[in-house]
């Protein structure tokens, strides 16, 4: 992975704006002795305003590039769910009923600072032999986190998310254990030195994260919540639970309504051909029906059902019905 992330979109590619007077000497002193990219790859810097302004225009700008890595995507992007979207949803998230992407970004937002944090951060990544994928979420993150932590390539070296569990369940971390655990090899060292001087920077000294499965085995999700408190006794089990929860919520509906958007969908949806009898019955799942209620509807037979419902997943490779319901969303609508 040292030399295919070369390619970032442009307000990543500079140096970060507003935030970037504060950058520590630890971290001006790393960004120099390890540039992530070659002088000649980085592109012109953008205003902040014309960069916000024009987000769809950088993902595409991104996706063209050969070598690129990083989309970038907003609750903007996202949208309102239309009713029947919302319904067809395999679970019901709180974040479905709001009327504009705007009261959705308001609710998470006071949401996480009544939970006792102060940012959150999602990133879907998509891992094969030879490329790394990675999709990010901008609503609730700062530009100059984002802009340090890719441009200096610290999520390949990120403990946090090497230690969490992939089956979603919570990782507690501060940065005074993370200081204390860093290995003896100097090189590594030092980078992990520059990513935890970074996170202290940033008012990130301790938080939860969570990598939640995708249907898709090269595919996962990680959720992070970042407090500026250092000492983790404020992370009561209480707190981890609804954490937890709340973090369940926001990655159902991302994945649910956000996956076409940011192209994390399976591109082998729209190469499956289905008759006229198993788009009904796929249809019929994504909506909600269950077994008895398909075989009425479309006088089959349970058996039928079955059949058909066991045929639907072999031809979109899922392994059971919620990732049937998952994958084949876009497909039906």
């Amino acid at each position: 992975m040292e030399h295919e992330c070369d390619t970032l979109p442009h307000w990543l590619a500079g140096p970060p704006q507003g935030e970037a007077g504060q950058a520590s000497a630890a971290y001006k002193s790393a960004a120099s002795a390890h540039p992530a990219y070659p002088a000649a790859a980085r592109q012109a810097v953008k205003s902040v305003h014309a960069a916000e302004g024009s987000r769809a225009s950088s993902r595409a700008a991104n996706a063209a590039a050969p070598n690129g890595f990083l989309t970038l995507f907003t609750e903007e992007e996202i949208g309102t769910p239309l009713p029947a979207a919302r319904r067809a949803a395999p679970f019901i998230s709180p974040l479905g009923r709001f009327g504009s992407a705007q009261d959705r970004i308001e609710f998470v937002r006071r949401r996480i600072r009544q939970l006792g944090f102060d940012s959150f951060s999602y990133t879907a990544t998509r891992t094969s032999s030879h490329h790394k994928t990675m999709f990010a979420l901008t609503s609730y993150e700062s530009q100059t986190w984002l802009t340090r932590y890719f441009r200096e390539r610290y999520f390949e070296l990120d403990p946090r998310v090497a230690l969490a569990s992939p089956t979603g369940l919570p990782f507690l971390w501060n940065t005074v254990d993370m200081r204390a655990g860093l290995p003896r090899a100097q090189m590594r060292s030092e980078r992990l030195g520059g990513l935890i001087d970074l996170l202290e920077a940033t008012g990130r000294k301790s938080g939860i994260l969570t990598q939640m499965p995708l249907p898709e085995p090269e595919l996962s999700a990680s959720l992070c919540f970042n407090s500026e408190v250092g000492n983790p006794r404020w992370m009561t089990e209480s707190i981890v639970a609804e954490t937890l929860m709340f973090a369940h919520s926001i990655h159902e509906f991302i994945w649910t309504h956000a996956k076409t958007v940011i192209g994390i969908a399976p591109a082998q949806q729209q190469r499956v051909a289905l008759s006229e009898l198993q788009h009904a019955v796929l249809k019929a799942v994504v909506q909600g029906q269950r077994d008895k209620e398909i075989a009425y509807f479309l006088g089959l037979s349970p058996h039928n059902v079955d059949y058909h419902l066991r045929r639907l997943r072999q031809l979109f490779n899922v392994r059971n019905r919620v990732q049937l319901i998952n994958v084949a969303q876009a497909y039906v609508s």
